[in-house]
This record gives structure tokens, sequence and C-alpha cells, in this order.
């Protein structure tokens, strides 16, 4: 029997539709092993994961993600193979020589998982890897915050391989989850570089206010430095206040990429075009190294000499050749303006995403935006500045 791996290509116009196909032979939306569509059709193929149907005799056997693993010295990329079957078990010699000469580790999720040793957790907050016993409350955190199918638990484990698996507690009880995937580059700087695709969060609401998503992304940071990882990049809603605040403000991240719709989606969250900002966040990096420590100041307008206000609200305003600063305000709750008003909501999303596709960017004369800041009457802006060497410098 031989078996015959193909790869899907993510630049084919068909790519949405068979990835929907693939995933309702697989059982979706009831599979729980199925990692969400959206995230296999969107952020997947960005961070280096292929998908692979795998035929035996002309018939569809298995559908595999390949997702990205380790970088050899010699540069050879190697990959976790996610196996999905349909009615038989695939021999691992076979599926190993039909990916030849692509390296993969074979996973199935049913295979036995490991997960930290059970211990009971200090008082107050602590934060690390996942015992087994807290899947099912990851999952169900998951399912209060994002109101979705959560991603599969058994990504956690030890025999996957994820690139981070952290939890948070309070008082022994789950309060919020981190899980990242390994990705092919990220920074400009470094596109062949083995990095960190911070891929999920969620704080229970009863424990916000409490610096979670901070304690939780600067475990991240630490963990991914100290295997040598200088790369940390992840999607965010550039319209999300809080989310703004976090990153920028606290973990001195940059977002120098905006893609326009790039979710698949529409839900509670996304009830317009579900436009993104790729964060990269480089812990090493003078600026970035910040982010590891206590802050969260918020600049004013004031303290930016010189600065262009490119919006008022939806309003476009005009804007001087090459300003030393820009500042493109974003509404005070994102979420509820969509739920209160679609119309309004839907003028700020094409209003900003002109703003952002036209001005930001990683190359020479673009800009990157690094921080929020605030007007006297408490409007706040997402703040760029001209890209350049002081966001790699270490």
């Amino acid at each position: 029997m031989r078996l015959i791996a193909r790869f899907l290509n993510p630049a084919d116009p068909a790519w949405h539709g068979t990835i929907d196909q693939l995933w309702q032979h697989l059982g979706a939306p009831r599979n729980p092993e199925l990692l969400p569509p959206h995230f296999v059709k969107s952020t997947f193929p960005r961070m280096g994961g292929m998908v692979a149907t795998i035929d035996v005799h002309q018939r569809l056997a298995g559908v595999g993600l390949l997702f990205p693993r380790a970088i050899a010295a010699d540069g050879t990329r190697s990959y976790t193979l996610r196996l999905h079957e349909f009615d038989q078990q695939l021999d691992n010699d076979l599926l190993r020589a039909a990916f030849h000469p692509t390296p993969v580790i074979i996973y199935r999720p049913r295979d036995r998982q490991t997960f930290a040793p059970l211990a009971p957790r200090p008082a107050g907050i602590w934060i690390g890897p996942p015992q087994a016993d807290d899947l099912p409350a990851i999952a169900a955190l998951y399912r209060e915050v994002w109101n979705s199918q959560p991603y599969p638990t058994d990504l956690f484990s030890a025999e996957f391989g994820p690139g981070t698996a952290l939890a948070a507690t309070v008082d022994g009880q789950l309060a919020g989850f981190l899980l990242g995937f390994f990705r092919f580059g990220g920074a400009p700087n470094a596109p062949e570089a083995l990095a960190i695709e911070s891929q999920v969060m969620a704080v229970d609401p009863a424990y916000r206010g409490h610096g979670l998503a901070t304690r939780l992304k600067r475990e991240q940071a630490r963990d991914a430095l100290a295997r040598g990882l200088h790369c940390i990049q992840w999607t965010v809603d550039p319209l999300q206040l809080p989310n703004a605040l976090l990153n920028f403000n606290r973990l001195h991240a940059v977002a120098g990429t905006f893609v326009r719709g790039y979710y698949p989606v529409h839900n509670a969250l996304n009830l317009v075009t579900a436009s993104r900002f790729i964060i990269t966040w480089l812990p090493a990096s003078a600026h970035g190294r910040l982010g590891l420590t206590d802050g969260g100041e918020r600049l004013t307008l004031a303290d930016l000499p010189g600065v262009a206000v490119l919006n008022d609200g939806p309003q476009p305003l005009p804007a001087p050749d090459d300003p030393p600063a820009i500042a493109i305000a974003i509404p005070p709750d994102w979420t509820a303006l969509q739920r209160r008003d679609l119309a309004l909501a839907t003028a700020w999303r094409d209003a900003t995403d002109a703003l952002f596709a036209a001005w930001i960017g990683w190359e020479a004369g673009k800009y990157v935006i690094y921080t929020v800041a605030r007007d006297p009457a408490g409007n706040h802006y997402l703040i760029g500045r001209p890209a350049g060497l002081w966001m790699w410098e270490e």
C-alpha cells in the first residue's frame, strides 16, 4: 500500500471552501479534535503551517495539519503532523515516506497525552504549565469568553509540543490560560528564525483587573527567550482599546502589518469586517524589553510634538507630509458600539481600515504603531512612529 500526500495551496481561490469541505468530512462542528476552521484558513498558513490530504488508492484516507516545530542548523524545517484519519489507522513508516523529504513527527489527537504533574497550586496568583485536571475548565472558559467551540485541549500536551502552554490560577482556581504555537519567521529582520505564534488567551471575567493577561504574556516571553526565541506574534482587532493598552503600553509590542478582513468570521465580537493588526513583540530588543517589567504609562497628544491626528471618529482628516508621529482615533468600547449602532461601527471600520492600509508598514515611509495616547477629552489614539532600527536594536 502506498500513501500519497498532497499539499493544499492557501493562495488557491477555493482555499476557504476546501477547508470547509474537509472539516465537514471530519465531522465538524461536532468533532472536538478539530481546530477552528477560521484559524486554519487564516493564521495557520501565515505561520508556516501546511494542510495536506492523504490518499490511499485514490481515496481520501486522512487530513494532516503540519505545524512548525523546529529549524535545524542547516535550515531544514521540521513539523508536527497532526493527523486526522477516516476509517483506518495509517502506517507511520508509510506516512513518513509520503511526506519525504519533509521531516514530520506524527501525532494523533487520541494518542497518549501527558501534562504537568498533579500538584496543589499556591495561594494567590500562580502561572505555570497546565495539569490534566485544568483541561475541562480551560475549555469552559474558552466557551464563556469566545462563545464558540474551544481549541482542542490536547494541544497543551507534551506530545503535541506547543510553543506555549500556560494556565493561571487564583487561590487554586483556574482564572486564565494562554496557548501558542511555533512559527517560521515573524519579524522582518529575522524571516527564517523560529518564533512563537501566540494564538489564544482568555481570562475569567471574575478575575479581570488582576493583571493576569499581562502576566501570562510576560511568562510566555520569558519562556521564549530562555529557549533562544526572540519574536512573538499574534493578531488583534485594532479597534479594541483594552487590547491596545495591553499590547502597546504594557508589553511594548508593535504593529507593522495590517490585514483587512483577516478572519472570515461573523460573531458577537465581529459584527463587521474582522480586520486585524499582526502584533510583533521582540522582548530581546531595547524597546520590547520594557514590556517585561511593570509599566502601562499613557501619553497625551501634548507629549508628541508635531503629531498628525488622522481622523475625527469615522471622518478622515487632512495630514501633512512625513509627520514625526501619527495618531489614529479608536472607539472607547468597540464591542458595545457594534451592538448599539452597526452602521456607525461599519463607518468606523471602513475609515480606520483605509488609514491603516495607507500608513502602517515596516518599510521606509510607513509607520509602526507602538503606543496608545489620549487627548484632554479622554479620547484614545493609536500612535505610530516611522519604521526604523529602533524596532530591532538590542
